[in-house]
């Protein structure tokens, strides 16, 4: 706390206002996790259900997330990856600016109370 004190409230106005709108500028957002799966189609002589070295299909992308305390796991497209990675980062992004903001308002609504 003694660092903020120095500060001023001033300074951590300001603080708060640019991570403000940094979080606006964060662009699309999605939370979960990038994951890849290998399959078996089944179909008889296909090189994925050999007995010796089968090579399965893929690598197919999913993304899998919970939110609103429900499961969700999509499909993702190799044209889409590096576009659902940058919402995942941004997302990433969004926590740790929230979690800063919310740090330095405790902060500030503490030096408020002790002057």
């Amino acid at each position: 706390m003694l660092c903020y004190q120095i500060m001023g409230k001033k300074t951590l106005q300001n603080k708060i206002d640019r991570l403000k709108q940094q979080i606006v500028n964060l662009g699309p957002l999605r939370p979960g996790t990038l994951y890849e799966r290998h399959s078996v189609c089944g179909k008889p002589g296909c090189r994925c259900s050999r007995p010796k070295k089968p090579v399965r299909h893929g690598p197919y992308h999913y993304l899998s997330y919970t939110f609103e305390g429900k499961s969700y796991t999509e499909f993702v497209s190799k044209q889409q990856l590096s576009l659902v990675q940058r919402e995942i980062d941004n997302y990433h992004k969004l926590m740790e600016k929230v979690k800063t903001l919310v740090h330095t308002s405790i902060e500030l609504a503490r030096l408020k109370k002790s002057k």
